[in-house]
């Protein structure tokens, strides 16, 4: 009982101090709250970032090798301090466009720094020439390292540095949003198909970042900017000038500091090249060349990844270039090189990082495969490729395949397309694709090395393909005729040439013993075998005739025979190939197409034999001499053959029902002589024959070309027979081209034209083809790289054959004359006595 009571006195204690006891900590808690607020509250440290980016909100961060910051319409860079003296490399290429002509080209040329700091700037700097010196030569070394300096291309003030001073924060908006041409330079590009960007405009109102994104081994940023382009054609700047909006992806790449083991170029191998300045003679220092080329191990493929939204079957083409370069490597004992992925579905790939391979699909309307490398200005090296395949790549197949092929290959015969087609073209232009990844050079001789017989057998193709290298622009096999392809011969590019396979062997096979000899002697092994030929761009002054654009086989003029009968074949059954759906602007420019394969793509490849001379790479072992004129006999038939096929096109408006495919054509041949078809273009090569006549023992000379022209177009005179119509017309294209090429007569015929005593005559300056049978010339995809192409002639003293010209002008009066006697009817006498007003004007 006592203990029942003592149990509930302690409760009832308990429960009395309890409120006590709550009731002090309570106040002990309000009175410590009072002592924490009566303390000043401590202030944080002001850092760089709390200056710069007051509002979070308005700052993004993108941490990689280098932070990138933005806020608002500024981006700042937070490079590490150990960066600084590295050597980067400025890359930029369009992503998008509002003018999808634009899409999938390079932005600007790569541009190659040095980044570094003062006390208070970041500096950019322009190095100088790639040096190579004796670094066994200390003196020599240290006097290099003293008297090198570097230019400061740009410079940005030193925002301050982070926390714990290991990176610099400064601001590089200037760089990347404005007129800058590391990122922005369209001058010169090409646009649509005959068009080139003669220059442009930035819009900087609408120019602006979009973002930025940091990666392990470089820093990108996607830019927008509004541009104005001017165009020209073939030199002629036209009046409209379209605007356009671009999507941009400039990347700063950091080089590697272990630089990939150089090899030597060669300007008689078709590979690209950097140059250096060689100093390891100082009595003797010159200019040198290194290969470009990948860096191969047997352990590591090279992956290309491939866009997901290419579909399944072009995939596999692009899979079949891959495996043929592939089967190459391997002949070479260096395994197979080159590996194929699907873009990954993980969240951290980046399709835009530029230091990975891709192969990706574009939506513009561009007919060709684009592709370009980043390559290390230093060494060579080639970090990475990119290859974008058009959405319109279909297109490129009906231009070419249907004007070369419909009579040979049934597939052709219809605007619609096949996809096997398709997948065979795609798997060609691939290979070319794959080739540049590797640093070949893009070889124009290489379709010239076989001889019709050998492109029409089926073993021969079979075997070695119908071009010896496919760095060349050549696609179909259009020597191939009716009957052909039932035989086994092969009619598009299916494998990489023996030149191409010899030019890898020189890339990458491995090399013991003394490499600089070895590969002086591999360059020399093929020496004056035309398949191992490396054909540079030409020149004008010094044309080498192996060196064109669409040109096949060893024989022009059995080409020139084959791309005719084709054409004829076109020519006669294409209009039962269309149906209404088909766009109005392809069935309208079907005519003019037939007239570019004609004249630019066909009859145009023998000009350079007129006046041509072989170059040939200058080396004391070789057997060939380094200039060979064309042969005079050679030249002649070039120029006959020309005429005798512009004798007669009335073939051209055989087919009513082909000629109104482009609306009320009423002759296409008529108009191709009255806008100076052939003579305009034959006149062109008069003023370049002179270093082909300089360097012939038996030249053929301005004199004898100009007069072999004269016979042809007074052969009715000579043979006392009255001008046909189309006669007259290119006989006042011939005096009107002798009266241009002569500097003297020209300006008496200035001169009489300012002076109110001229007649309207055709501006010879001005192109004389219609817009659409411009020469269509690929200015993009196609690097002339290997050693550089001759530019120049020093001390070449052009021939002045003005008194030649005068000669055939008062000779043409005489014909002209005996032409208005033996007239028939008062229209073509009194076109005889126009053409003598003309030239009474001059002489």
């Amino acid at each position: 009982m006592r203990m029942k009571k003592l149990i509930v006195f302690l409760l009832t204690g308990a429960l009395f101090f309890a409120p006590i006891e709550r009731t002090y900590a309570a106040s002990k808690k309000k009175d410590k709250k009072k002592t924490e607020a009566a303390k000043p509250e401590e202030k944080k440290p002001a850092t760089v970032y709390s200056k710069l980016f007051k509002e979070k909100k308005n700052h993004t961060v993108s941490k990689g090798l280098i932070t990138v910051h933005q806020y608002e319409e500024k981006v700042y860079l937070e490079m590490p301090v150990k960066l600084f003296g590295g050597e980067f490399l400025m890359t930029s290429a369009i992503e998008s466009a509002s003018d999808i002509s634009l899409a999938g080209l390079q932005a600007a040329d790569p541009k190659y720094l040095i980044i570094d700091k003062s006390d208070s700037l970041v500096l950019f700097h322009s190095p100088q020439y790639n040096l190579r010196i004796n670094e066994q030569d200390e003196n020599q070394r240290k006097a290099f390292e003293q008297s090198r300096v570097n230019a400061v291309y740009k410079a940005f003030p030193i925002e301050g540095y982070s926390p714990d001073s290991t990176a610099i924060l400064f601001n590089v908006t200037s760089y990347f949003i404005g007129s800058n041409k590391d990122v922005l330079d369209l001058k010169g590009r090409s646009y649509e198909s005959i068009m080139v960007i003669g220059d442009f405009t930035l819009q900087n109102k609408t120019s602006y970042l979009e973002g930025a994104e940091a990666f392990e081994n470089c820093i990108s940023f996607n830019l927008v900017s509004s541009v104005q382009l001017s165009l020209n054609i073939q030199g002629l700047e036209l009046t409209e000038k379209p605007e356009a909006t671009l999507g941009i992806q400039a990347t700063l790449t950091l080089l590697p500091k272990e630089k990939m083991q150089t090899r030597e170029a060669n300007p008689r191998i078709g590979s690209g090249y950097v140059s250096y300045m060689d100093f390891r003679n100082v009595k003797d220092s010159q200019e040198g060349y290194y290969a470009t080329r990948r860096k191969i191990s047997g352990q590591e493929p090279i992956v290309f990844y491939v866009d997901t939204l290419i579909k399944p079957s072009w995939q596999a083409a692009v899979q079949k270039s891959a495996d043929a370069w592939n089967r190459v490597f391997d002949q070479l004992g260096l395994g197979k090189p080159i590996a194929l992925k699907p873009y990954p579905a993980d969240s951290t790939f980046r399709s835009n990082n530029p230091l990975i391979n891709t192969i990706a699909f574009i939506n513009n309307n561009k007919t060709s495969i684009t592709s370009y490398n980043i390559t290390d200005p230093r060494t060579g090296e080639i970090l990475s490729s990119r290859a974008g395949i058009s959405r319109d790549f279909a297109f490129s197949v009906r231009r070419k395949g249907v004007y070369q092929m419909a009579d040979v290959d049934a597939r052709f015969q219809t605007y619609y397309i096949p996809d096997d087609v398709v997948c065979e073209a795609l798997t060609a232009y691939m290979l070319k694709a794959f080739g540049r990844s590797f640093g070949l050079a893009t070889n124009l001789a290489g379709s010239m090395a076989y001889s019709p017989e050998q492109l029409r057998s089926p073993e021969f193709t079979q075997k070695n393909g119908i071009t010896a290298s496919i760095m060349d622009d050549v696609m179909y096999n259009y020597l191939a005729r009716p009957g052909d392809k039932e035989k086994g011969v092969a009619l598009i590019i299916d494998k990489p040439g023996v030149c191409d396979e010899f030019v890898l062997r020189y890339l990458y096979a491995p090399i013991s013993g003394d490499e600089k000899e070895t590969l002086k002697r591999w360059a020399m092994e093929h020496d004056g075998d035309i398949r191992y030929f490396f054909g540079k761009a030409p020149m004008a002054m010094a044309y080498d005739p192996r060196c064109q654009r669409n040109d096949l086989g060893n024989d022009p003029f059995a080409a020139i025979d084959a791309k005719i009968e084709h054409l004829k074949f076109v020519v006669n059954n294409s209009p039962a190939w269309f149906d209404d759906e088909i766009p109005r602007d392809y069935r309208e420019l079907f005519p003019d197409y037939v007239f570019i394969e004609l004249y630019n793509n066909s009859l145009s490849t023998l000009f350079p034999y007129i006046g041509g001379i072989y170059l040939n790479e200058a080396n004391e072992g070789s057997k060939t001499p380094s200039f060979q004129s064309v042969p005079a006999d050679l030249q002649k038939k070039a120029v006959q053959k020309v005429l005798k096929v512009c004798e007669d096109l009335k073939w051209l408006d055989a087919n009513r029902e082909f000629l109104y495919l482009g609306g009320t054509n009423t002759s296409i041949s008529d108009w191709c002589y009255s806008n100076g078809v052939p003579m305009m273009g034959l006149l062109s090569r008069l003023t370049r024959m002179t270093f082909s006549v300089v360097k012939s023992e038996k030249p053929y000379t301005q004199k004898e070309y100009l007069e072999d022209i004269e016979k042809y177009v007074f052969a009715e005179v000579r043979a006392s027979k009255p001008l046909s119509h189309n006669k007259v017309t290119q006989i006042g294209a011939y005096i009107n081209g002798v009266i241009s090429i002569s500097p003297t007569l020209k300006a008496i015929q200035k001169t009489n034209m300012d002076s109110g005593k001229g007649i309207a005559l055709t501006n010879s300056d001005a192109p004389m083809f219609h817009p659409a049978a411009q020469a269509i010339q690929e200015t993009n995809e196609a690097l002339y790289a290997g050693m550089e192409p001759m530019t120049s002639i020093n001390y070449l003293i052009d021939t002045n054959i003005d008194n030649v010209c005068y000669e055939k002008l008062v000779s043409a009066r005489r014909y002209l004359q005996q032409a208005k006697s033996l007239a028939g009817d008062d229209i073509s006498r009194g076109k005889c006595e126009f053409l003598l007003l003309l030239l009474d004007r001059v002489l």
